[in-house]
């Protein structure tokens, strides 16, 4: 005990220092006046920035704690002045930090961690909902109490975040905790603790620091760059998932982060919910009241529940388990008769093969089809069926959705995975989110783009910033109230954050190829056409473990597939000649040909089962 403290501090009788910090000494102590042990934080640092008061001469960390009520957060009883400074009385727990546990346990499963992690979120959704900011969380500021339940602790740095500090003025904190906007000159806000949180329940999982680096020089440029390794987490079951949940909270640009510590709380529900993962965190039943909100307001809207109804009675017969008729399929399709109609020209097309007979009814296509393919072939034709408008922006997304699910059909049958069809239906709809906020929420996309943009984000975390979820969030929600395979499901969540591995089962491949598909159909719509093809060779490599093409050979790909999505524009309804994705596509398509030596022709006729391999042939069939 330091020689200036004396063995009282008001009426408290110190015991022991039970830790010491940049911001003073914590001791344990009994309070003799209820006969019970707290612990005393003296405030004996000289940077008046971290002991400040307030108007009424009260530890602005006091007044803070004190209107913090949580199991989570450890209450404030007590605040005064002694010799040394101020002084805070809080309650006194027995256990360990969570810094302690990490050094001496290493990191624990996802699993494991699921409690610990939707307490801590809990904790500080009450703080960010009173306006408080921690703005020094880390490991060392948790506490695990001996029924291993984490409380949050030391609100030295706290603010109230309508007085949050330019971090211009100082930058203070735990360093590998800290977000960007503290070395950047940016406001800090609620956003600034979920950065930290990011970098902690990395750490929980891993094992490791998510800031790597020895010298401060070296870990504050990965901060600012958001270089993050979660190749660490990929050989948990759950860590794909969880590293998706983990990029929302890491996002460099603060825009494109979690708002809040409640928004990160119900993006960790959701990822509860993908992964079925049982906890408290979901033990009362609560839903992600984002994804809620938006449900709702498309409900509202004249074509929403038809198209629901529709698919998710198309997917609830012909799921899994189910065992459903031809005649159950058919009567469900014939509600629609645009759907009927529509469904019976691809059918009799091309598209599945030449029949000997004209299929008249769709009973009939079942029965030749089988119904998997009758389902996939209804569920793109309703999704494009519904989704209408005067929208230039919606149309190429439509059409661009269509695209993709020509090249991942192709790719899944290149590589052999069994079901194309469902592989058409996962590139189509890995851009649903995107879709549905463009046809549902017009405004909102727009303040999307603009963010884009403005800050240089990409688009699901520039969703993420306006709508509280990323894209896919969104998308696979709707999907699964459609009943939609967890095939498709999986594929509209999208990649993991960082490097992808070689995939281990069909339903990762259908994922990749899903996303690269989308991604590739991306590059025409969001790149000048002098920038596509470094962009390209970038997504070539990032992809290389589960989707190996050469460059050529993914130009042969665009092109096939521009001439059989002109093919079959009419039963979609895509208007060619009017698309400008479209004559991007084309324009580009007819660059590269000429550049290859080819005369921009394309086996667009070609039998699928004729599929020539990229080092043999330039042509190929989508």
């Amino acid at each position: 005990m330091a020689d200036d403290i004396t063995q009282k501090i008001g009426r408290y009788e110190l015991i022991r220092s039970v830790g010491r910090g940049s911001q003073g000494t914590v001791y344990l102590a009994r309070d003799p006046t209820l006969d019970r042990h707290v612990a005393v934080k003296v405030l004996t640092d000289a940077d008046a920035g971290l002991n400040r008061m307030t108007e009424d001469g009260a530890p602005l960390e006091a007044r803070i704690a004190g209107k913090l009520k949580h199991p989570g957060i450890i209450p404030i009883f007590d605040a005064g002045e002694c010799d040394v400074g101020p002084y805070l009385v809080f309650e006194y727990v027995e256990g360990k930090t969570l810094a302690q546990r990490l050094k001496s346990s290493g990191g624990m499963s996802i699993e494991a961690a699921v409690p610990l992690v939707s307490a801590i979120l809990k904790a500080l959704a009450v703080a960010h909902t009173s306006e408080i900011l921690h703005l020094d969380l880390s490991p060392r500021n948790i506490l695990i109490d001996d029924n291993q339940l984490p409380k949050v602790m030391d609100f030295g740095l706290a603010q109230y975040v309508s007085n949050a500090r330019e971090p211009k003025e100082f930058a203070t904190g735990t360093l590998r905790y800290m977000a960007p906007e503290h070395f950047l000159g940016e406001p800090l806000g609620p956003w600034t603790d979920v950065f930290a949180l990011g970098s902690t329940f990395y750490e929980v999982v891993s094992g490791e620091r998510a800031m790597q680096g020895m010298e401060l020089l070296e870990i504050q440029n990965r901060i600012i760059a958001g270089d993050v390794d979660f190749s660490l987490l990929k050989n948990d079951p759950h860590g794909d998932a969880f590293a998706r949940f983990l990029a929302g909270a890491l996002e460099v640009g603060r825009e494109g982060r979690y708002a809040d510590c409640s928004v990160m709380s119900e993006a960790f529900e959701l990822f509860l919910n993908e992964t079925d993962l049982v906890s408290e965190a979901n033990a009362d039943g609560s839903n992600h009241s984002t994804i809620e909100f938006l449900l709702r307001r498309m409900q509202r809207t004249g074509d929403f529940p038809t198209i629901s109804r529709t698919l998710s009675d198309i997917n609830r017969l012909t799921g899994d388990d189910s065992g459903a008729s031809a005649d159950k399929l058919a009567s469900v399709i014939l509600r629609d008769f645009a759907l009927t109609g529509k469904l019976l020209k691809i059918v009799n097309s091309a598209f599945y093969g030449a029949h000997a007979t004209e299929i008249t009814s769709i009973s009939q296509a079942v029965v030749f089809l089988g119904v998997d393919k009758v389902r996939m072939t209804a569920n793109s034709l309703s999704f494009f069926g519904h989704m209408k408008g005067d929208s230039a922006i919606l149309k190429d997304s439509m059409t661009k959705s269509f695209l993709s699910g020509l090249i991942s059909r192709h790719l899944a049958q290149r590589q052999k995975i069994p079901g194309v069809e469902e592989a058409f239906i996962c590139g189509m709809c890995q851009n649903l989110g995107e879709t549905l906020v463009i046809y549902y929420f017009p405004e909102e996309f727009e303040g999307i783009s603009k963010l884009q943009l403005d800050k240089d984000l990409d688009k699901f975390a520039a969703a993420r910033g306006v709508l509280g979820v990323s894209y896919s969030d969104l998308g696979a929600a709707v999907a699964k109230s459609w009943n939609l395979p967890r095939s498709i499901i999986e594929s509209i969540r999208g990649v993991p954050p960082g490097p992808l591995k070689t995939p281990e089962s069909d339903l990762d491949s259908l994922r990749d190829i899903a996303a690269f598909s989308n991604q590739l159909c991306d590059l025409f719509q969001q790149c000048a056409q002098e920038d596509i093809e470094r962009n390209m060779s970038e997504l070539l490599e990032r992809y290389k473990m589960s989707v190996p093409l050469e460059a050529d050979f993914c130009v042969s790909l665009v092109n096939a597939g521009l001439e059989k999505l002109k093919q079959y524009a009419p039963i979609f309804e895509i208007s060619v000649a009017s698309s400008g994705y479209c004559q991007a596509v084309q324009s580009w398509a007819d660059m590269q040909s000429k550049a290859l030596g080819q005369d921009g022709a394309t086996s667009g006729t070609q039998s699928d089962t004729d599929r020539p391999r990229p080092k043999s042939s330039k042509a190929v069939s989508a």
